[in-house]
């Protein structure tokens, strides 16, 4: 059934790249245009418009598919892609490099607004007798995606980051399109505003579990599948769910190696492994994969009750999917 599953997926995405390829055609000004084609290009897991379509079938949308809200979304998360990386100086991006890198800062930043205003354009390409709150889900989802950066920013100058804290950041800068994706999903198909809820519930839950699985697979991944620079989020010292949970465990020589290296400007790879070598015997990365675990299950228990009424096969095997990922 994975496999199945696994194939359906590659389906969903070669349709996907066709369609953004289509989308996006090369004019002038290149400086504008060649680049928003490379940030669609690079590619993705291009897991957002895939749910968005999975929530409008299981609640039985009109046609076989919804199409341009879909790739609204892509657009919308490659966007904030763009500008996440210029803030964290992200060099790489799925194994390749970081629009400004490729070009330079600007470019990086008008490239990223060129991709947010054709994400607006492709959202109304297809009307839908909800198109208005539509249009509402995905504008406020945007503002919480800035949100959550804002936090991430100013968690970058703050020792005393709780847990509670980080749930609430990523709620906004990760969960939010996720939640957008089911909400949007369910709006195509004129779902009840119950049933949209339930989408917003679903997709904050394996949002959450999305980001911390991202934390994770930063220091614990297989570094090519990763497509990014490894251990980047130690180089930085973000404050991700791993070094939270660090702050909170460590204690002696552990916590004091932990503190030097992450308050260094440059991290070697040697002291990457060292840090990952503390959060393995001090229990960190098996907690951070129960809580990965735990925040799936609730996304799972938020569509139960959808199950009476609506067939969720593939949405439960999207989110085992979700759970099992590598990259």
């Amino acid at each position: 059934m994975i496999m199945d599953f696994q194939d359906k997926l590659n389906a969903y995405r070669d349709e996907i790249n066709r369609s953004l390829d289509n989308i996006l055609q090369i004019q002038e000004p290149k400086l504008l245009y060649e680049p928003m084609k490379y940030i669609i290009e690079i590619g993705g897991k291009r897991i957002r418009p895939i749910l968005c379509d999975i929530f409008y079938r299981m609640f039985e949308g009109k046609k076989d598919k919804v199409l341009y809200p879909a790739l609204a979304i892509e657009l919308l998360h490659n966007f904030t892609l763009v500008h996440d990386d210029i803030m964290d100086d992200d060099d790489k991006r799925r194994n390749k490099p970081t629009v400004h890198i490729k070009w330079d800062l600007a470019v990086g930043v008008l490239a990223g607004d060129g991709v947010v205003s054709l994400a607006y354009k492709v959202l109304l390409m297809e009307k839908f007798s909800r198109s208005d709150q539509i249009i509402n889900i995905f504008t406020d989802g945007l503002l919480e995606v800035c949100e959550g950066q804002g936090f991430d920013k100013e968690f970058e100058t703050r020792e005393d980051v709780t847990e509670d804290e980080y749930i609430n950041m990523i709620d906004k800068k990760t969960s939010a399109l996720l939640a957008v994706s089911s909400k949007i999903g369910a709006a195509c198909a004129n779902a009840s505003d119950e049933l949209i809820n339930v989408a917003d519930q679903y997709g904050r839950a394996l949002g959450i579990a999305f980001q911390i699985q991202d934390d994770y697979l930063d220091i614990a991944g297989d570094e090519f599948l990763l497509g990014k620079t490894y251990g980047s989020d130690v180089q930085k010292g973000k404050k991700t769910y791993l070094y939270i949970k660090a702050k909170q465990k460590l204690k002696g020589n552990d916590l004091d190696k932990f503190d030097e290296i992450i308050s260094k400007e440059n991290v070697t790879r040697e002291e990457i492994l060292q840090v990952k070598d503390i959060y393995e015997k001090n229990g960190i990365l098996d907690d951070t994969k129960i809580e990965i675990a735990r925040r799936i299950d609730i996304a799972k228990n938020a569509i139960e009750v959808l199950s009476e009424n609506y067939d969720t096969n593939e949405l439960k095997a999207f989110t085992e999917y979700m759970l099992n990922r590598k990259f």
